[in-house]
């Protein structure tokens, strides 16, 4: 399924510039960006944006814009980007929805179109990072039937390692 992808209630399509806005205030919220160094500054997030371009150009894939189909209305950022951890390079599946909108099953909505997405682009395996104490997130990983399968340390913090196999 290529991009942009509907679910029930979103459209999830990548970033433009002209999302910075939208993305600096969900990255400006301390209950979004909780670890070190943020809460993001606007040119922080602007330096985010530019990379996440250069992915979709370099990679051909990375975090997509989650709106509400409704509105059009940026909410969040979910998708697949390539990390390090631990010597390995792995496909990461994340998302962060702007703390107004939890509680409403977005994530989860959000994650299970980007997988079809993912799957698409060949990929057979994908990883979520999340720390112990971010109970919101292994929510959504549980239910996108994803496990732990080991600790690591990332980033300097350890961090469960929740993986999906998608074939």
């Amino acid at each position: 399924m290529s991009l942009p992808l509907s679910t029930e209630r979103l459209v999830i399509r990548e970033f433009t510039l002209a999302d910075l806005d939208g993305l600096a205030a969900i990255y400006a919220d301390p209950q979004v960006l909780w670890w070190e160094p943020a809460p993001y500054t606007r040119d922080q997030t602007q330096a985010v944006l530019e990379r996440t371009l250069e992915r979709y150009r370099d990679e051909g894939m990375a975090e997509y814009a989650v709106t509400l189909a409704a509105s059009e209305e940026l909410i969040g950022v979910c998708g697949p980007v390539w990390r390090e951890v631990e010597s390995e390079r792995l496909p990461e599946l994340g998302w962060d929805l702007r703390s107004d909108e939890w509680g409403n099953g977005y994530a989860t909505e959000a994650a299970r179109g980007v997988l079809t997405h993912v799957a698409d682009l060949g990929l057979r395996r994908v990883y979520s990072l999340i720390t112990a104490e971010n109970r919101r997130s292994q929510a959504v990983a549980g239910r996108l039937g994803m496990q732990v399968e080991r600790q690591v340390v990332w980033e300097g913090e350890a961090h469960d390692l929740w993986t999906l196999d998608l074939t």
